[in-house]
């Protein structure tokens, strides 16, 4: 029996990113992102700071001479970095993706995260507290 590939291995899987030109069904060229692309991208975001799937798109698209990013492929990619880091946290790994500093266009958590809007919450409180020095919290704050 075939063992499951993990978060890491889907996110780590090899392709390369191409650009779709803009044509009669499409109005700008597209940039189809990597995995890795994406999770580049989160690595990216500074401590106590929080952005957008839109702004990683954006910035992606001006980056690599395109107009725009694939939505799909981004919000695909984002959900497996996210997965991939908190994978590896629960394996004692301490850098991880900051995945939680990716918030939707009204700047609330997602859902399919892993621990899902309470989760993301926690540890965006958690980071801001850090980012005041006041360290993270423990179980009687």
């Amino acid at each position: 029996m075939k063992s499951k590939k993990t978060w890491r291995e889907k996110l780590d899987t090899v392709g390369d990113w191409k650009i779709v030109p803009a044509d009669g069904k499409r109005k700008e060229s597209m940039l189809v992102p990597t995995p890795r692309m994406i999770e580049l991208m989160v690595q990216e975001i500074p401590d106590g700071a929080v952005t957008t799937a839109h702004l990683i798109r954006k910035t992606l698209a001006r980056r690599y001479g395109a107009e725009t990013t694939c939505p799909l492929c981004t919000g695909i990619f984002l959900r497996l970095t996210a997965e991939a880091a908190a994978e590896a946290e629960a394996a004692g790994e301490q850098n991880v993706s900051p995945y939680w500093r990716v918030v939707d266009q009204k700047g609330k958590p997602n859902a399919k995260y892993p621990g899902g809007i309470d989760g993301q919450m926690m540890l965006l409180e958690d980071e801001w507290l850090t980012c005041l020095g006041r360290g993270k919290r423990t179980a009687h704050q």
